[in-house]
């Protein structure tokens, strides 16, 4: 064992990637349909440091730390741009008012419990931050304590209660989808639903209403949610734009879903036994990828497809979803769209959109303008009650990203990456922060096993079980939240990237999970940061 020591106390690259070899073979085993997932890195590094510490200390360089949580925030903040600002205006107040109350009760139980327990303001304040898992509260607090007796005592709490908040959080994420199971189940399905229902139908105009009126005369995409893409009038094919006016006879091609193909046959007339997508002599389709740079961030309304090339978009296929195309849909990226157009036009339109597996890379400028961006602004002070506090490397960066993942680009720079890049980043930032808190933690937590220390164990875990537990509550009576954003609010309460990876597993790699950790997760992390401040001086 002493030789294992000496090996991994040098060479740390390997002492890195051997407890994430061994975290991720943790994170697999499954018992009674329970699995760590990702969060196995973290249970790795912690039992691979607190076993060898009789031998001495393993470490592992802060950096490594700091890099991961910085791409982790940044992917995900990009990610969720978008989304963000519109579930803000729909449920962001419900959100961060249970946010709010469920830190209130947080702080309350830490104090309560400490006092009893004779705990000082210093330890309360540690276990608390430990409790809710957060760094930059724990920074807060230690300057605030600088140069005093109680300065190193925060940190020994922290350390304690990091890790059982970290795995109550993950419990109680876990337990909660399990009790609601159903409900979940019917999200999950629905989200399915959604991704591959799309269906097209031959549909016989009859209907005296919609005879003699334009296709954009009668609101079609807006009225129904479908695509009119083929019309054949006689024995001519053609594709349709919302200028055509339709003829009594003429047999038209609708794209949507099941419900909205039903409401539009209803509509015109009824259904027809000609399939038009199977005349290609004049009229085809082509799936097309978007790779010219230049395209992001445009709506389909500004690319104009119909002037340009006489086609029509009946869907577009982002990621493993399957979306119905507006005039107001903004183009990302390896976004693959499906045209309809005359022959003729095809390869010009591919040229027009790239249609290029080379060109999707990542804007390399882009992301290191962003990324810097995002640390200038977690170092930036914001002053609160007297005292200032930061954003930190969690906070900074995932601002700057939700911004830049709404802009979509600004000139030349284009901020979103490729959902294959984004992803890949994604994991690997989270696998390196997971791995340097629990090689580092490790160690201090098998030598603080004595009495004092186990009741700051236990008042950590209470107030990590039943804050989440109030903010799961609350966020669905107050933001009105389904069992998915509940799950991502919640990880979002505790600023933790482990919670947020199990809650996105729990909820089948839904996005919605990640629009509603980053709801919440501002207030979250000013709220802890002021919270801990105030009980460090005041409890």
């Amino acid at each position: 064992m002493t030789g294992l020591y000496e090996l991994l106390a040098r060479e740390e690259l390997l002492l890195l990637f051997a407890v994430i070899l061994l975290g991720l073979m943790l994170g697999r085993l499954e018992y009674r349909g329970l699995r760590l997932g990702t969060a196995g890195v973290l249970f790795a590094g912690l039992g691979l440091s607190a076993w060898l510490h009789p031998l001495g200390e393993l470490v592992l360089a802060p950096q490594i730390k700091e890099l991961g949580l910085l791409l982790f925030v940044y992917c995900v903040g990009l990610t969720s741009g978008p989304g963000f600002f519109a579930a803000w205006r729909s449920r962001g107040l419900g959100m961060n008012l249970a946010c709010a109350a469920a830190l209130a009760w947080g702080a309350l139980l830490a104090c309560v419990a400490g006092w009893l327990f004779g705990l000082n303001r210093a330890q309360i304040a540690g276990l608390f931050c430990g409790a809710l898992t957060n760094t930059p509260a724990l920074g807060a607090v230690s300057s605030r304590l600088s140069g005093t007796a109680l300065e190193a005592i925060p940190a020994l709490a922290y350390s304690l209660t990091y890790p059982a908040g970290v795995l109550g959080a993950l419990l109680l994420g876990r337990g909660f989808a399990r009790r609601r199971r159903d409900e979940l189940a019917g999200e999950v399905a629905r989200q399915a639903a959604s991704r591959v229902a799309i269906e097209s139908r031959s549909v016989e105009v009859t209907n005296p209403r919609v005879l003699g009126h334009s296709i954009g005369e009668l609101r079609v995409r807006d009225e129904f949610g479908v695509v009119v893409s083929r019309l054949r009038r006689g024995e001519v094919d053609s594709v349709p734009n919302k200028y055509t006016v339709l003829h009594a006879g003429d047999v038209i091609t609708v794209v949507g879903t099941l419900s909205s193909i039903q409401s539009a046959i209803e509509f015109f007339g009824r259904v027809s036994s000609e399939r038009l997508e199977l005349r290609r002599d004049r009229v085809d389709m082509r799936r097309v990828l978007v790779s010219k740079r230049e395209l992001v961030g445009l709506t389909l309304g500004e690319l104009d497809l119909a002037r340009r090339f006489n086609a029509q978009v009946t869907r577009l296929r982002r990621a493993d979803l399957d979306l119905i195309p507006s005039d107001e849909l903004r183009l990302e990226l390896g976004d693959r769209l499906r045209v309809v157009a005359p022959v003729e036009r095809l390869g010009e339109l591919s040229s027009f959109l790239g249609d290029s597996e080379r060109e999707i890379d990542v804007d390399y400028v882009a992301l290191a303008v962003g990324l810097c961006v995002g640390l200038l602004l977690a170092r930036v002070p914001i002053p609160l009650f007297g005292t200032s506090v930061t954003l930190g490397t969690a906070g900074g960066p995932l601002v700057a990203a939700l911004i830049f993942g709404r802009l979509g680009r600004t000139g030349k720079l284009m901020w979103l990456l490729p959902y294959e890049a984004n992803l890949s980043l994604r994991e690997i930032g989270l696998l390196l922060f997971l791995a340097g808190v629990g090689v580092n933690a490790g160690g201090k937590l098998a030598g603080l096993m004595n009495r004092e220390g186990l009741a700051i164990i236990a008042i950590g875990a209470c107030v990590t079980v039943t804050t989440g537990a109030l903010a799961l509550v609350l966020m669905r009576r107050w933001g009105g939240a389904g069992v998915v954003a509940a799950l991502g609010g919640a990880s979002g309460l505790q600023t933790q990237p482990a919670t947020l990876a199990a809650a996105f597993e729990l909820s089948q790699r839904s996005e919605e999970t990640y629009v509603a950790y980053a709801l919440v997760y501002p207030l979250a992390m000013i709220g802890k940061i002021l919270i801990a401040q105030l009980l460090a001086v005041l409890a």
